[in-house]
């Protein structure tokens, strides 16, 4: 099955010759520590979706197709001599301990370094972290993919006193001012003087969330 590539990436890829580079970027959540982490497999850091991608080295196993329903499951090696991916999972041990299993989860994203003004990757997969091990070169991680089961239905919602944008501070957003967290409530929108460009619904009405047919 083709990849749905964007416009600038099928150009830069029909050409004879071309500058433009796809790269492949993990970004990986980690419950208790703050901030994800975000890495690209490239010589130099870039800058995506507004924030700063590390440059990072990891090797990541081919993600294939099956047509007999298995759960995939790929493993992604991600260097560890300075020790810190090993550190991450230790604050994240602790996390479980005091607040109890929520799981890691990692994007992989394809992006093409001629389309970086787009949020939008080429090619996008998302796992949930399972069995880290680690030595002195790599921390290596099992990643296998969510319980379909588990996945909200339908996708998308309209809530009246939440905000839906992905990203504080994204173009969506529009805040501007000196704040660096957003609980995504519309009293917070308010006290930021940014409730014009709330990304809920306060006028649907009653009941907090509405389910639209499409």
């Amino acid at each position: 099955m083709s990849l749905p590539l964007s416009s600038i990436a099928i150009e830069e890829k029909n050409k004879l010759a071309t500058d433009s580079v796809f790269m492949i970027a993990l970004m990986v959540v980690i419950p208790g520590v703050t901030d994800p982490i975000r890495i690209v497999l490239a010589n130099q850091d870039i800058t995506w979706r507004d924030e700063t991608w590390i440059a990072f080295n990891f090797e990541i196993e081919e993600i294939g197709d099956t047509s007999k329903g298995e759960v995939p499951q790929v493993e992604v090696r991600i260097a560890n001599v300075s020790r810190a991916m090993e550190a991450f999972i230790q604050d994240y041990d602790a996390w479980v301990k005091l607040n109890g299993f929520s799981p890691m989860e990692i994007y992989i994203y394809v992006i093409n370094s001629k389309n970086l003004a787009s949020d939008d990757p080429e090619v996008e997969h998302y796992f949930e972290l399972k069995k880290p091990k680690f030595d002195n070169r790599w921390a290596r991680f099992t990643l296998g993919a969510a319980n379909p089961f588990q996945r909200r239905f339908p996708g998308g919602r309209i809530m009246k006193n939440h905000c839906t944008y992905r990203r504080f501070k994204g173009a969506r957003c529009g805040y501007v001012g000196t704040e660096t967290t957003c609980n995504r409530t519309l009293t917070q929108c308010r006290a930021y003087s940014n409730s014009v460009r709330f990304g809920g619904a306060p006028g649907m009405g009653k009941g907090g969330i509405v389910v639209a047919a499409g």
